[in-house]
């Protein structure tokens, strides 16, 4: 009985020393980490109601200074984000020691937008343009509108335009948020091997090739925007396009266009309506004369590179109340008067008939010009005109000399 006493006593006396000696570590652990997970908790700002917050470096750059910030890696040698506090505080005094701190930077925090930023920005001051375009391009794919500023600098500066193309490949995402968020200053002529090439790799949008058409012809670059129509669309026939109205008109590029009028005060409603029982469809203009007509009513910008062109076509109308009619009128793109126009369009009764102009192009158009169709008398215009006209089977083509003579 004694013996089974003196057994159970050691082997309480054991189970005591066994959970003494984890209790024991328990504690030397928690001492050890205590303090640790508190300097954390301060410089993550996760502890803003722990006073003992001011013995420790803070996460918040405005109040951490590169000194505490060395104190904190020393026995954090692999926090990111300190690391990176102290770059964004040493670059922000131009202190030297940012360059060999940048290649730890980008290992520790390889995804981190604000390492990136700083990357890209001491590139650009050492003119390593190569390795600034890259860090750009990377940052505008991830999102970062502010990195869109400088990289168009890049890309707008011949000397660096090379290390910008460089990093355009059928995989790039940047090309195309760069293009589509650019201001109406911007010297859109540059930038237009950039777009072509993109176009060719198949990284720029359809929206934003056209766009760039636009800001094309409104800076007067028309050879160049129609060359970049001509790559959009594939293949473009000469003369008109879409001269029989068939395909319906987009309102952009060197397609046929509009003005659009508001709700109450419309003198004029265009619609491309069937041409049946004929085939494929022909543009319908309807006047109301319930307010003036826009000038032009309608119209196409063309670049036409030779000298003597016919233009031939067919019109209906119906109904048509007008002292003077309406004309096809030619006038250089840049704009001018009219250079060349066909006869008064006036009331047929339904009956289709032909009009046909031939026309010389002026030295002073430069290749570019507007075919338009416009009011002949400009007071008819802002009176307003009433009726139907129908408009269909166009075609301009490029005399012969041996036709001019």
């Amino acid at each position: 009985m004694t013996a089974d006493k003196g057994m159970t006593a050691g082997k309480g006396l054991a189970r005591a020393a066994w959970i003494g000696l984890w209790l024991a570590l328990f504690v030397a652990l928690w001492v050890w980490a205590w303090p640790k997970q508190i300097e954390r908790g301060c410089w993550l700002a996760e502890w803003p109601f722990e006073q003992g917050c001011s013995d420790y470096a803070s996460g918040n750059l405005e109040t951490t200074t590169p000194t505490q910030q060395v104190q904190h890696l020393e026995r954090n040698i692999g926090d990111g984000f300190a690391y990176l506090g102290l770059t964004q505080n040493l670059a922000a005094q131009d202190d030297s020691l940012v360059a060999p701190l940048l290649p730890w930077l980008q290992q520790l925090a390889p995804h981190n937008n604000r390492a990136l930023t700083l990357q890209a920005n001491a590139s650009m001051q050492a003119e390593n343009y190569e390795a600034a375009a890259k860090a750009l391009t990377l940052l505008v794919e991830r999102g970062e509108t502010s990195a869109r500023a400088p990289l168009v600098a890049l890309m707008l500066e011949p000397s660096t335009q090379d290390a910008v193309r460089a990093q355009l490949t059928a995989q790039s995402r940047w090309l195309d948020p760069t293009l589509a968020s650019l201001g109406a200053q911007v010297p859109v002529e540059l930038l237009q091997p950039f777009v072509n090439e993109g176009w060719k790799l198949g990284v720029v949008r359809l929206p934003t090739a056209l766009g760039q058409v636009e800001r094309l012809k409104k800076a007067g670059y028309w050879l160049d925007a129609y060359a970049l129509w001509v790559a959009v669309l594939g293949q473009v026939q000469d003369g008109l396009y879409n001269p029989g109205f068939d395909r319906r008109a987009s309102q952009r590029g060197f397609d046929w266009s509009w003005p659009q009028q508001r709700a109450g005060k419309v003198g004029v409603q265009l619609a491309q309506v069937s041409a049946a029982p004929r085939a494929g469809s022909m543009l319908q203009v309807e006047m109301t004369g319930r307010g003036a007509l826009p000038q032009p009513v309608a119209s196409q910008p063309l670049v036409l590179l030779g000298s003597h062109y016919r233009f031939t076509g067919r019109y209906m109308s119906d109904r048509l109340r007008t002292r003077e009619g309406l004309v096809w009128a030619l006038r250089c793109a840049a704009g001018g008067e009219r250079f060349a126009q066909t006869e008064a369009l006036v009331e047929t009764q339904k009956q289709w008939q032909s009009f046909d102009l031939e026309f010389d192009m002026p030295a002073a158009c430069e290749g570019a010009a507007r075919l338009q169709l416009e009011a002949m008398a400009n007071w008819e215009a802002r009176a307003g005109m009433a009726g139907v006209m129908y408009f269909d089977d166009f075609e301009l083509r490029q005399r012969a000399a041996e036709s001019v003579q």
